[in-house]
């Protein structure tokens, strides 16, 4: 076999794959037996006709196409192996030459980075606090989602907090825009109303009605497209009008969010929790993104569109899951945002883009500065999900499976080289300061302390490695308090 290696943009490269006359002569031979138990030659048995009358009967020309059938795949597995090379998209093949085989191949390849000199890079840490106000916004928000409307003593025109309920009408010209709307309820300065509208119903009293236009600028993204540029009439009448009474920050109140709530300040330091919790990872993120942001302006790396094309369609599948767990089908999905899949996709395609940037430069970071993770790593995550399970025994020998302790090994590797580039970056600091850095130790040491408790008592002494998934937890954590490649290969052959 002969291979030559064209290099080309993208990180494509270009294989010239040439068959040795000997093996692709017996590649032949194969492939005549294989077809001389098929052909049907009068007067003889299956498989025993001489080879001139089958090549009469049937062409050279197959004969020839079922040896390129059987060699060319090995050929370009062996290729690879021989080059060194990862291939990340199919194989676009071209076949030059019958006998013996010659193709091309052009395939985009797993690319080279050169990170430059990352010494200089660094990065602000970020610090995180969370201020009383914050924390009261949350109780006010509370029990807002507590509170009952009543009616105004005497009737009055609305005021911003208000419910009211409203009936309206919208034309274009003297065309019906869409369906009048009736009995719609709002609360003014916190519904979808538009300003124009909030302030239109702000001088009515219950019973009253408004007529105005309202000019929609073309460029105004705040509004449905469907509407920009164009001039609107409404017509709006005012039914009802109801006040927000608000319930007392009580032991009640205190007992409906949370059973083991019993004080005020309980539930301040769980809200002051969370905000920092939400806070963490969004500052964190955002360290990272600055920070890959600056390797990347050093870093030589050409992210190849197979790599891309493989995250977008994982991703876009992913979305569909997402949605199906919501109840929703993605055909469903796209009917009500009026967007294709070709849509949606090219919408995804920047940010997924960009992670696959940073995947590859992290991944590059780690190899360059010696992070490993060892089979210790490896089994004292396991002992740490294991915990004191009931069934640890059974847990511990399914997490020993080649599969789960792959997937492991990469989930701690991407870990360890993000926790290593953020030492790096800050120059030993972290990502965060504040009183968010407080809360990351404490959760640390708790988790630490946990592992530890585990280990103990199944006589591991490994409690080295005893240290917790905490930035899952953390963004497991965060996301909550902020509620309110393994792929089938085309082979040259087929």
């Amino acid at each position: 076999m002969k291979v030559t290696v064209e290099q080309q943009p993208k990180s494509s490269v270009i294989l010239d794959i040439v068959a040795d006359d000997d093996e692709f002569k017996q590649a032949v031979n194969r492939a005549f037996r294989r077809v001389n138990e098929l052909v049907n030659v009068p007067g003889f048995r299956p498989g025993k006709a001489p080879r001139q009358l089958v090549e009469q009967r049937v062409g050279r020309d197959l004969i020839v196409q079922e040896a390129h059938r059987e060699v060319m795949d090995d050929l370009y597995r062996r290729a690879l192996e021989q080059e060194d090379i990862v291939p990340v998209s199919d194989p676009e093949v071209d076949v030059y030459q019958d006998e013996p085989v010659g193709f091309k191949v052009t395939i985009q390849v797993y690319p080279k980075v050169d990170l430059g000199d990352y010494s200089t890079i660094s990065v602000e840490p970020r610090e995180v606090n969370a201020t009383e106000e914050e924390v009261e916004d949350v109780i006010q928000n509370l029990r807002k989602q507590q509170s009952t409307w009543v009616e105004p003593d005497e009737p009055r025109a609305p005021v911003e907090g208000d419910q009211v309920i409203l009936d309206f009408e919208v034309y274009e010209g003297d065309e019906e825009f869409h369906e009048p709307v009736v009995g719609a309820d709002f609360v003014l300065g916190e519904g979808p109303l538009f300003k124009q509208i909030e302030e239109a119903v702000k001088f009515l009293q219950p019973g009253a009605d408004a007529e105005f236009d309202i000019n929609f600028d073309e460029d105004d993204e705040e509004v449905p497209e469907q509407i920009r540029g164009k001039t609107l009439h409404y017509k709006v009448k005012l039914q009802e009008v109801k006040s927000r009474e608000l319930p007392e920050v009580d032991e009640e109140f205190l007992k409906s969010i949370n059973e083991e709530y019993s004080t005020i300040e309980d539930l301040r330091e769980a809200i002051r929790k969370d905000l920092l919790q939400n806070k963490v990872q969004q500052s964190r993120d955002e360290f990272l993104d600055e920070a890959f942001e600056k390797f990347a302006e050093l870093a030589s790396l050409e992210v190849p569109d197979g790599l891309v094309d493989r995250e977008l369609e994982r991703e876009y599948q992913q979305l569909g899951e997402r949605l199906g767990q919501q109840g929703m089908s993605m055909d469903e999905y796209l009917r009500m945002t009026q967007k294709t899949e070709s849509d949606i996709q090219s919408e995804m395609r920047p940010d997924v883009a960009n992670r696959v940037r940073n995947s590859l430069v992290l991944e590059a970071f780690g190899e360059a500065e010696g992070v490993e993770v060892t089979d210790e790593d490896i089994n004292a995550e396991i002992e740490t999900m294991v915990g004191d399970n009931e069934q640890a025994e059974q847990m511990k020998e399914l997490y020993q499976s080649d599969y789960f302790k792959n997937m492991l090994r990469s989930q701690l590797e991407n870990r360890k080289i993000t926790e290593h580039l953020i030492e790096h970056v800050s120059g030993g600091v972290g990502a965060i300061t504040g009183e968010g850095k407080a809360l990351l130790d404490e959760q640390s040491s708790s988790a630490i302390a946990e592992s530890t408790e585990v280990e103990g008592s199944s006589d591991d002494d490994s409690s080295e490695n005893a240290d917790a998934d905490s930035d899952e937890e953390q963004a497991a954590e965060a996301e909550s308090a902020g509620d309110g490649d393994d792929e089938a290969e085309q082979k040259p052959g087929e």
